[in-house]
């Protein structure tokens, strides 16, 4: 009976570490959807000022202009690459957190067993001592059917 009760609150333990677990790969995985957000916000940036400098070019530009231009594009293509590396540590931080919530997952499905085993050990035990029981009965009833003969 103790070793049960240990086991189901080894059980209670791994389930709590399991969800706690589980509530940290759901906040990474916000995270890493956040970061591919911005990632594509600022592809789309770069992609509509690219658009715009075509367009102003043909028309005829200031070399200052089309300098500051370029170099606007540069920033964009700066932050697109130091947001790509953001998107990239987020989702491995993703990973690590999946694997420990798989490993914790395994450690609950783990104890499940045992307790589960542990369940039917007791179970066959219970059946056991009524079974040992019926048995003592049936020979005090035969002894004392034969005492009366």
């Amino acid at each position: 009976m103790a070793r049960s009760q240990s086991l189901k609150l080894l059980l209670e333990h791994s389930r709590q570490r399991m969800q706690a677990a589980e509530r940290m790969l759901r906040l990474l995985k916000i995270n890493e959807d956040r970061a591919k957000r911005r990632l594509e916000e600022l592809e789309g940036f770069l992609a509509e000022y690219r658009e715009q400098l075509v367009q102003t070019e043909t028309g005829g530009m200031p070399v200052y202009l089309m300098r500051d231009y370029h170099a606007f594009l540069a920033k964009i293509e700066q932050a697109i690459r130091l947001q790509t590396e953001a998107v990239q540590e987020a989702h491995r931080r993703w990973e690590t957190a999946h694997k420990h919530w798989l490993a914790e997952r395994q450690k609950v499905k783990a104890y499940e067993v045992l307790v589960e085993k542990a369940r039917l050990e007791q179970v066959l035990r219970l059946a056991r001592d009524e079974q040992h029981l019926t048995d003592e009965l049936a020979k005090l009833a035969e002894n004392q059917y034969d005492a009366h003969e």
